[in-house]
C-alpha cells in the first residue's frame, strides 16, 4: 500500500508464507523503494530546473534593462551629443556582460551534460602550471594584484589532464579572486606532495568568504549580494568543480579560509 505522500507505508516482504512468496514480496518492496527514490529525485531535479530558470532570468534582466534604457534615450534624442560616446560605451559594457553571462550558462550546461567527458593526455602537472601561470601573469599584474608561485623547478609530476578544460577550471578559480578582492591582494599558487596525493593550493589574502556562503560555494548561482553588482554569475566555481571531478580529482575550500583570505585546494591522486 502507498501512503498519501507516495511512499510505501508498509513492506509486503514482512508477510508470512513460503520462501518463494517472501522473495517475491521483498522484490516488490525493493521496486517500491526505488520508485519512491526516483520520484524524490525527479522532484529535486524539477526544483533545481525552476531555480536555474529563475536565476538566469534574474541575471539577464539587469543588463538587458540597462541596454534598452540607454538605446531608447539615444533614439528619443535625450542624450546630448557630448555624452553620446559615454552612453555607447555603457551599452557596450553591458552587452559584454550579457555575453559573458550567456557563455557561463552555456559552459555550465555543457559540463553537466551526461555525455560530458574530459580528453586527458599525459602531461607534467608542474610544467603545465608553470606555463599557465606565465601566461596569466600580465593579466593578474595589470589587474593590480600580485602573484607568488611555489613550484620547485626540479619537481616533475606526470599525470593525465585535459589542458583546455583545466585552464578553464583554473581561470574560474583565479577569476573569483580577481573579481571579489581589493587591489593589491596577493595570490599564491603552490604545489605540495603528500604520501597519496598532490595538493594544488590557490590562495589569496583578500576579503575572505562569508561563513554563510561557504557551505554552498560550489552550488550554481551562489554569490554574495555585492557580487551581483560585479558581474558574477555564480557559475564559475560550479563549472570548475565539474571539470576537476571529471578528471577524478577533488576541488574543495580549505578550512583555512577565513576573514583574512581564501584557499582553494585541488587534490590530485598520485
Amino acid at each position: 500500500r502507498m501512503a498519501a505522500g507516495g511512499a510505501a507505508d508498509a513492506h509486503v516482504g514482512m508477510v508470512n508464507g513460503p520462501y518463494e512468496m517472501q522473495a517475491i514480496a521483498r522484490n516488490f518492496d525493493r521496486m517500491a523503494d526505488q520508485l519512491a527514490e526516483s520520484e524524490a529525485e525527479r522532484r529535486r531535479l524539477d526544483a533545481d530546473k525552476q531555480k536555474l530558470l529563475t536565476d538566469i532570468s534574474h541575471d539577464l534582466k539587469t543588463p538587458i534593462t540597462v541596454i534598452c534604457g540607454y538605446t531608447r534615450a539615444i533614439a528619443d534624442g535625450k542624450v546630448p551629443q557630448d555624452k553620446l560616446a559615454v552612453y555607447l560605451q555603457l551599452i557596450d559594457d553591458k552587452a559584454e556582460e550579457l555575453n559573458d553571462l550567456l557563455n557561463s550558462f552555456y559552459e555550465y550546461n555543457k559540463v553537466n551534460h551526461p555525455e560530458f567527458r574530459v580528453q586527458p593526455v599525459v602531461a607534467d602537472v608542474c610544467e603545465f602550471l608553470r606555463e599557465y601561470l606565465a601566461d596569466k601573469f600580465n593579466e593578474i599584474d595589470l589587474a593590480g594584484f600580485s602573484l607568488e608561485v611555489d613550484i620547485p623547478e626540479t619537481l616533475r609530476l606526470p599525470c593525465r589532464l585535459d589542458p583546455f578544460q583545466m585552464r578553464r577550471a583554473l581561470d574560474n578559480i583565479l577569476g573569483n579572486s580577481l573579481r571579489h578582492n581589493r587591489l593589491g591582494t596577493r595570490i599564491r599558487v603552490s604545489l605540495i606532495q603528500t604520501g597519496s596525493a598532490v595538493l594544488l593550493r590557490l590562495a589569496d589574502n583578500g576579503n575572505g568568504i562569508p561563513e554563510a556562503l561557504r557551505k554552498d560555494l560550489f552550488t550554481p548561482f551562489t554569490v554574495g549580494d555585492q557580487s551581483r553588482s560585479k558581474g558574477g554569475s555564480g557559475l564559475g566555481l560550479a563549472i570548475s568543480r565539474k571539470i576537476i571531478e571529471a578528471h577524478g580529482w577533488t576541488l574543495r575550500l580549505s578550512p583555512e579560509t577565513g576573514a583574512g583570505g581564501t584557499v582553494f585546494e585541488i587534490l590530485i591522486p598520485r
